[in-house]
């Protein structure tokens, strides 16, 4: 039975990652763009950006806290253009 549930497994795990890793990766590429682009808009008042949105952005400050740090060490962090240029479309 065990060598019977090590191959399904395998199997299993074989065919997720033919099917559906892609567009795993791809979607999860995409969350962090979002997110990204939700942190901007928050944080756009520590980082000088002057945007509208003071009262709506204090107001959401709390729930974004804990992902800050991870934020700027992703946004700090050199980037080459060429690295990213397969993702760009």
């Amino acid at each position: 039975m065990s060598r019977t549930r090590r191959v399904l497994k395998v199997l299993k795990e074989m065919l997720w990652g033919l099917f559906f890793f892609d567009l795993y990766t791809e979607n999860t590429k995409m969350r962090i763009r979002y997110n990204d682009a939700v942190n901007l808009l928050i944080f756009s008042e520590t980082l000088g950006i002057p945007l509208m949105n003071s009262y709506v952005s204090m107001r959401l400050l709390p729930y974004f806290f804990g992902e800050l740090e991870g934020w700027k060490r992703r946004e700090m962090r050199e980037r080459e253009i060429l690295d990213e240029a397969p993702d760009l479309h």
